[in-house]
């Protein structure tokens, strides 16, 4: 099998049990710079500088593209910043990051993301999209930016429909956090009544009557109605509507606020139903959904586990482990090896880079994992400063051996073999 014909002579060949984008298959992927340039059979292998082969109990996977994660820094570095969560994305095979603007500031002017751009930069081991709040700089900022994101309270802004045919005029992807503001209300302990399955529904169902010309993209879909409404309208505006679920959604359910993790577990949206988690799951085995994120959100663990329950900030840290849950799935037979592509090429395509794939002209992103360890998720076993999860205590088999960036190798073992290295990435074009 040939995929391209590479160079007689390139700089670095990688050979193994390699995903394809269906299918698993025995190859050499050619890397010159920072590209692939052709994959082969071993027999038909250009000549290299190097060449590394990952034998049996690995695969060669594309990196992970994780569009929905909050690295925190500026303004929030005690929760994580840009080196600590860029080491967790490599730890889980992630190479490109989006991150969100909710720091403090919130990132809303040309300034502020500049900053954010710098410091991300400086420490940053991925590569990185940025997203912007609800500005009214949004032209200032479109070079800068992959699309800009919309809170709950956004949504009940009088200038919404304008700001949404501004982001349609510039070409930018509008990520959107579906909750009704007007159904959010106090719930006391108990999260899933405060945040009730309704306010997800109204929200996705508002954004897509208000006909404003931007694609609309739903971030962490949690409940069936939701699902529902989303795959309808997709149907008649294919290019214009996508959405994406996490793994906490598709594999916890709000049984878990009855248990001693209730405080870890907090997330917006909340933990569903057991039907909702099967319905979310389900539009991954079917591959309904366009993408898998993580919604990385650390914060301090003594934050997480304030006395007062209101005060507990929701979210937890998920970029170390997202693919290796996965993987979990597949390998146990629950959902196909196509899977992947919702967490890798899909995000990638959703945002116009070629990433995300093992393919003639694509970036050499790679990512190694070893199949076959045994092992149990403890939060205490971070890189991330947020060292817990409401995935504590369950048991993967995999685990990731090295990542390659852009065709440098950037972890192996567990080491790190570079102290930054991340570019940003800006829009379709890129």
């Amino acid at each position: 099998m040939t995929r391209g014909k590479p160079p007689s002579n390139v700089d670095l060949v990688v050979e193994g049990k390699v995903f394809l984008g269906e299918s698993l298959e025995w190859a050499c992927v050619a890397i010159e710079g920072d590209e692939v340039v052709g994959i082969t059979s071993p027999s038909h292998a250009p000549s290299s500088e190097q060449k590394i082969t990952y034998g049996d109990g690995h695969i060669i996977l594309p990196g992970m593209v994780d569009i929905h994660v909050h690295m925190r820094e500026p303004g929030l570095s005690y929760k994580e910043d840009w080196e600590t969560g860029s080491k967790a994305a490599l730890r889980g095979g992630v190479t490109v990051v989006c991150d969100m603007p909710n720091n403090v500031p919130p990132i809303k002017s040309r300034e502020s993301l500049m900053r954010k751009i710098e410091i991300a930069e400086g420490k940053s081991l991925v590569d990185f999209g940025l997203y912007i709040g609800y500005t009214g700089e949004l032209e200032k900022c479109s070079d800068l930016c992959v699309g800009v994101k919309l809170y709950p309270e956004d949504l009940a802004e009088p200038g919404l429909i304008d700001f949404l045919r501004e982001a349609a005029r510039l070409g930018k992807l509008v990520v959107i956090h579906p909750e009704d503001p007007e159904l959010i209300r106090d719930g006391g302990t108990n999260y899933c009544d405060a945040r009730p399955p309704e306010s997800e529904i109204s929200a996705v169902r508002k954004l897509l009557e208000l006909g404003s010309g931007a694609r609309l993209h739903f971030t962490h879909v949690s409940t069936s109605g939701a699902i529902m409404e989303i795959l309808a309208k997709k149907a008649q505006l294919r290019e214009f509507i996508s959405f994406d679920v996490t793994p906490h959604h598709m594999l916890l359910n709000s049984n878990l606020y009855s248990t001693e993790l209730f405080k870890i577990a907090k997330v917006n949206p909340p933990l569903r139903s057991e039907d909702d988690r099967k319905a979310v799951y389900g539009v991954v085995r079917g591959m309904l959904a366009d993408a898998v994120v993580t919604d990385h959100a650390p914060h301090s663990l003594g934050e997480k586990l304030s006395e007062d329950f209101s005060e507990v900030p929701p979210g937890f840290p998920a970029l170390e482990i997202a693919l290796h849950l996965l993987l979990r799935e597949i390998l146990e037979g629950r959902l196909g090896l196509k899977t992947l592509n919702l967490y890798s090429s899909r995000p990638a395509e959703i945002l116009g880079i070629r990433r995300g794939r093992i393919s003639m002209g694509y970036k050499a992103d790679l990512v190694i994992v070893k199949i076959g360890v045994e092992r149990v998720v403890r939060g205490e076993d971070f890189v991330s400063k947020a060292k817990y999860t409401p995935f504590e205590g369950w048991r993967l088999a995999t685990e990731t051996r090295a990542v390659y960036l852009r065709g440098r190798k950037m972890l192996e073992d567990g080491e790190y073999l570079a102290e930054r290295g991340g570019e940003l990435i800006c829009c379709r074009s890129s």
